[in-house]
C-alpha cells in the first residue's frame, strides 16, 4: 500500500508531465527522432524523454540516458524493462560536465530542463557538441520569464518579501538562473550553429487554489524554498502563496500559466 507521501509525489509527477507535454511534444517535433538513430538524454530523471525517444528510434536505434543522480532514474530503470529492447536504453549516472562519449557518436540530444542545473554551462554544452556527429541536432528546453511564471514567481516572491535569498540557490529559483541569451552565448562557443528559440506556452491545472496547496506541501523543492524561513513563518507564507495564487483561479478551477523556451542547433 502507498504512504500518503508517495501518493503526492506520483500526483505531482503527473502534473508536472502534463505541464510539459506542449514542452514535449515540441521538443520531440524538432528533433525529428527516426528509426535506427542514436540519442543522447541528459538529465533525464524520470526518463520520460528517454522512453519516448526510444519509441521513436525502434529496435535499430538506442539512447543512453544520463542523470547526476541514479536515485532520480529509479522509474526509468524499473519502466525500461517493459521496452521490446530494454538494453537499446542505457543508464548512466554522470553530470553533463563529465559526459565521456565517443566523439560524433549521437545523431541527437536532448536536455529538458536541466541546463539550468549544469555546475558549467559552457563546458557541458560543449561537451555535447562533442558527442553529437557533424550534422546532429541539439534540442534543449529552459523556463522563460519568471514574470510569466506565477507557480514559481509567487512563492519566491513571498520568501523574498522576508528573506534574502543568497547562495547555495535553492532549486526553485536555480530554475531561472539561464535565459536564452546564456544558453545561444554557450552554443555558439561550442560550434553550434543554425540556432534557434521558440516559445512554448504551459499552464498547471488543479481542481482548486486549496488543492493545490495541499499537494505543494509535498513538493521537495518548494519545502527547500520555504525552509529558507523560520518555522514560525511558515504558516503564513503558505497562506500568502494561496493568496497569490487565487488570482488565477477560475471556475474550472485553478490554472496558473507559464512559458518555456525551446532552444536547437546543428552540430
Amino acid at each position: 500500500m502507498q504512504s500518503l507521501d508517495d501518493q503526492s509525489s506520483m500526483r505531482g509527477e503527473a502534473q508536472y508531465r502534463e505541464a510539459l507535454a506542449p514542452v514535449t511534444e515540441c521538443m520531440l517535433a524538432l528533433a525529428g527522432l527516426a528509426a535506427g538513430e542514436r540519442v543522447l538524454d541528459i538529465g533525464s530523471g524520470a526518463g520520460e524523454m528517454a522512453l519516448l525517444a526510444a519509441e521513436r528510434v525502434g529496435a535499430t536505434g538506442f539512447v543512453v540516458a544520463t542523470d547526476i543522480s541514479l536515485a532520480q532514474m529509479t522509474g526509468l530503470v524499473e519502466r525500461r524493462q517493459a521496452l521490446p529492447v530494454a538494453d537499446r536504453l542505457v543508464i548512466e549516472e554522470t553530470a553533463a560536465e563529465d559526459l565521456t562519449p565517443e566523439p560524433d557518436s549521437f545523431d541527437v540530444a536532448l536536455a529538458r530542463n536541466c541546463l539550468m542545473y549544469f555546475r558549467d554551462l559552457p563546458d557541458a554544452v560543449r561537451k555535447i557538441r562533442a558527442a553529437l556527429r557533424p550534422g546532429g541536432r541539439f534540442v534543449a528546453s529552459i523556463y522563460g520569464s519568471l514574470e510569466r511564471e506565477p507557480f514559481h514567481a509567487v512563492p519566491i516572491a513571498v520568501v523574498e518579501r522576508r528573506r534574502a535569498i543568497g547562495a547555495p540557490l535553492p532549486e526553485y529559483v536555480q530554475a531561472f538562473r539561464v535565459g536564452r541569451v546564456e544558453v545561444e552565448r554557450a552554443m555558439v562557443a561550442a560550434g553550434f550553429r543554425d540556432i534557434r528559440s521558440s516559445v512554448v506556452a504551459t499552464s498547471r491545472h488543479y481542481p482548486s487554489g486549496a488543492a493545490a496547496i495541499v499537494l505543494l506541501r509535498s513538493s521537495p523543492s518548494l519545502n527547500e524554498l520555504l525552509s529558507l524561513l523560520p518555522e514560525l513563518e511558515r504558516d503564513d507564507a503558505w497562506n500568502e502563496i494561496a493568496d497569490g495564487f487565487a488570482a488565477y483561479e477560475t471556475s474550472a478551477g485553478l490554472k496558473l500559466p507559464g512559458e518555456q523556451l525551446v532552444i536547437t542547433g546543428i552540430a
